[in-house]
C-alpha cells in the first residue's frame, strides 16, 4: 500500500513537472507586464505622448517592418546559442523599450521605441515555444503550449484589470506607475530564465544558414498560409471596434464586454480543445475549420448593419464567437505543425521565422488590410474576406489529399498514416506515423 501511494506520487509530480511549471510562471508574469500596458496604450500615445492617431497607425506598421527585418538576424542567432540566453536578452532588451516610453517626446522617439517592443514581441513566443519543445516530450508539447497560452490570457486579463484600476482617478501620471510594472515584469522574467534549472538539457544547437532557411519552401508556404488565417487578429483588434462604432446602432460600451467574451472564451476552451490539433492531420483540419469559421464571421459582421440594436449585437456576438473558435484552433494547429516543420536542431530559428506571420497578420498588412479595404469597402470588403477565407479552408484538404500526405518524415506538408477513422476533434484512435 505505501509503496504504490509513493510511485503515484511520484507520477503525480512527474506529470506536474512535464507542464514545466517554470516556464508557465514566467509566461504569467511576462503577459500580466504586458497587459498593464496593452489595453491602454492607445490613450497614453494620444492623451500623454501628444501623437495623432495618424502618427500612432504609421508607427506601428513601421515597426512591424522592422520586425520582420529583424527576424532573420534573431534566427541566426537563436540557431547558435539556442532559445534560452536569446530569450533572455529579448526580455532585458523589452524591458528598457518599455521604461522607455516614458521618454517619449515626438515620432521620432516614439518610432524607435516602438520598433523594439515590436521585435521582442515578436521573438518572445517563438523563442518560448523552442524552449517548450526542448524540454518537452512530442506527445505534450500541444498540451504543454495549450496551458501556456491560457496562462497568457490569465496574464493580459490580470495586468488589464490592475491598469483599470490604476487609471480610475483619470490622472496622466498613473501611466508612469504601469510602464515602470511592465519592464520590470521583463527584467523578473529574464531573472527566472537566467537561474533556471532542472527541467532538462536542452537539445543540441548548431549554426544554421538563413539562406537555407529563406530556401525552405515548405516553410515560407506555411508562413504565408498562417498569416492568412492569423487575419483573426487585425479582424477582432481593429475592424470589429471600428465597424461596430460607425456601422451599427449598438452601445461602444459592448465593444469591451465583447471581448470580455473572447477572453474568457480563450481560457476555458485552449486546453480542453488541444485534441483537435494533437497530430498534424488534425492540426490541418483545425485549420481548414478555423478559416471556415473565419469566413462565416465575416459574413456576420456583414449582416450586422442590417439589424436593430439588439439584434445586431447577437448577430455581432455570434461573429466574436466564431472568431474566438477559430483563432483557437489556428493557434494551436500552428504549434502542432510549426513543431513538426522545425528541424531538432535548428527548432529555434525556424520558429522565429514563422513567427514573422503572425507580425505580418497583426502588424504590417492586417491593419490595412481591414481599414484600407474591408471597412473601405463596407458590406462588399466583408463579403470578399470570407470569400478568401473560404477558399484558405481548401488548403488543409489540398495538403491531406496530395502525394506528400503518405510520404512520412518530419515535415509540415506531411501527415500521419491514420489506423483508424478519426474525426478531427477525436481523442480516442491511434495515429501512428508512417
Amino acid at each position: 500500500m505505501g509503496t504504490s501511494t509513493a510511485l503515484d506520487r511520484r507520477r503525480t509530480a512527474t506529470g506536474h513537472r512535464q507542464f514545466l511549471p517554470l516556464v508557465q510562471g514566467a509566461t504569467l508574469i511576462e503577459w500580466t507586464g504586458t497587459g498593464l500596458f496593452l489595453a491602454v496604450s492607445t490613450i497614453y500615445f494620444v492623451k500623454v505622448a501628444h501623437l495623432s492617431t495618424s502618427s500612432v497607425g504609421t508607427g506601428l506598421t513601421i515597426g512591424g517592418a522592422v520586425a520582420l527585418a529583424a527576424a532573420v538576424p534573431l534566427a541566426r542567432l537563436a540557431g547558435r546559442f539556442g532559445p534560452k540566453p536569446v530569450l533572455i536578452g529579448v526580455m532585458l532588451l523589452r524591458a528598457l523599450a518599455t521604461a522607455g516610453y516614458l521618454w517619449v517626446d515626438g515620432w521620432w522617439s516614439f518610432l524607435v521605441v516602438v520598433a523594439v517592443i515590436a521585435v521582442t514581441e515578436q521573438s518572445s513566443p517563438a523563442l518560448v515555444q523552442s524552449y517548450v519543445g526542448a524540454r518537452t516530450p512530442e506527445s505534450l508539447r500541444a498540451r504543454v503550449m495549450a496551458v501556456q497560452r491560457t496562462v497568457v490570457n490569465l496574464g493580459i486579463s490580470l495586468g488589464g484589470l490592475i491598469a483599470g484600476v490604476a487609471l480610475g482617478s483619470g490622472a496622466p501620471g498613473a501611466f508612469r506607475p504601469l510602464l515602470i510594472g511592465g519592464a520590470l515584469a521583463y527584467v523578473a522574467v529574464a531573472v527566472v530564465y537566467a537561474t533556471a534549472r532542472g527541467e532538462g538539457a536542452a537539445t543540441a544547437v548548431e549554426s544554421v544558414r538563413v539562406g537555407d532557411l529563406l530556401k525552405d519552401r515548405r516553410l515560407l508556404g506555411f508562413t504565408a498560409y498562417n498569416a492568412l488565417v492569423s487575419l483573426w487578429m487585425p479582424v477582432l483588434n481593429v475592424a470589429f471596434p471600428l465597424w461596430l462604432v460607425t456601422e451599427t446602432d449598438v452601445p461602444e460600451r459592448y465593444v469591451g464586454i465583447l471581448y470580455a467574451v473572447n477572453t474568457v472564451l480563450c481560457i476555458a476552451l485552449q486546453y480542453p480543445l488541444n485534441r483537435c490539433y494533437s497530430t498534424t492531420r488534425r492540426a490541418w483540419y483545425s485549420y481548414a475549420t478555423a478559416a471556415l469559421l473565419l469566413s462565416l464571421g465575416a459574413l456576420a459582421f456583414a449582416a450586422a448593419p442590417g439589424f436593430g440594436a439588439r439584434e445586431a449585437l447577437l448577430v455581432l456576438g455570434a461573429a466574436v464567437v466564431l472568431l474566438t473558435f477559430a483563432e483557437l484552433l489556428q493557434v494551436g494547429a500552428s504549434w502542432t505543425l510549426s513543431f513538426d516543420l522545425a528541424p531538432e536542431r535548428s527548432r529555434s530559428a525556424y520558429l522565429v521565422l514563422f513567427n514573422t506571420s503572425r507580425t505580418v497578420a497583426n502588424r504590417v498588412a492586417g491593419p490595412v488590410l481591414m481599414t484600407g479595404v474591408v471597412l473601405a469597402l463596407g458590406t462588399a470588403g466583408w463579403i470578399a474576406l470570407a470569400c478568401v477565407l473560404l477558399l484558405g479552408a481548401l488548403v488543409p484538404l489540398t495538403v491531406l489529399r496530395g502525394p506528400a500526405g503518405g510520404t512520412g518524415g518530419r515535415h509540415v506538408l506531411d501527415t500521419p498514416t491514420v489506423t483508424a477513422p478519426a474525426a478531427p476533434c477525436g481523442g480516442s484512435q491511434q495515429e501512428e506515423r508512417a
